[in-house]
């Protein structure tokens, strides 16, 4: 995948969770579980793993950082192998 996507999944994730806390907190039930219990424990574990995921990974999105991580990519695959 490249570093769009991955950004666009990081998104979408956090985004769909607090639509769904909020479709919930207006009496709709989007996803198709049985019990308001695990409705509730499912969007809110999408919700911490998804901003939680947003707030810990670079996203690389423009050319000059994709650029940049690459060279530092290569930077550190280069002292990984002249280190033995």
């Amino acid at each position: 995948m490249n570093e769009k996507t991955v950004a666009f999944i990081r998104l979408a994730i956090p985004l769909y969770a607090f639509l769904n806390a909020t479709l919930l907190a207006m009496g709709y039930d989007p996803l198709p579980f049985e019990s308001e219990k695990v409705d509730a424990f499912v969007t809110g574990a999408i919700g911490v793993i998804g901003l939680i995921a947003a707030w810990w990974k670079n996203n690389n999105v423009t050319p000059e950082a994709q650029k940049m991580q690459r060279s530092l990519d290569d930077k550190k695959s280069y002292n990984r192998l002249n280190k033995l």
